[in-house]
């Protein structure tokens, strides 16, 4: 009997975070312009890294809160070799820029579209109030 009321006691402890976690997530709705692929890939990344910050990001083609304008481009650096990178512009919802970057020396498109993902979230939780 006291394994059950130990994991009674246990599963009780747990269910407020549970509820809290749920509850906290915010979802930013947001129109990606860019190719097919990249807007697939940029969308997961969004949410694989916004997990951690308890941020969703759901596809909107009105009624969107940030606008990203965003591609991939390959390059040759001097040492040899081909690498890629991404640059990104985010616009808010009444169509000013919030900043534009670029991602350079990736090995991969992924990589590049990672990284990118990475810094709009940072850059768009510094401005949320």
């Amino acid at each position: 009997m006291r394994h059950w009321t130990l994991a009674v006691v246990f599963v009780l402890a747990l269910a407020p975070g549970v509820a809290r976690a749920g509850a906290g997530e915010t979802t930013w709705r947001v129109r990606i312009e860019a190719t097919e692929l990249d807007k697939k890939v940029l969308l997961e990344k969004l949410n694989d890294n916004g997990k951690s910050h308890h941020l969703k990001f759901t596809a909107a083609d009105d009624g969107y809160d940030y606008r990203i304008v965003f591609g991939t481009y390959q390059e040759e650096p001097p040492q040899g070799g081909r690498r890629s990178g991404a640059e990104v512009t985010v616009y808010n919802n009444k169509g000013e820029t919030l900043f534009t970057f670029r991602r350079d020396q990736r090995i991969t498109d992924t990589g590049a579209t990672n990284a990118v993902a990475k810094e709009i979230i940072k850059r768009l939780r510094e401005l949320q109030p």
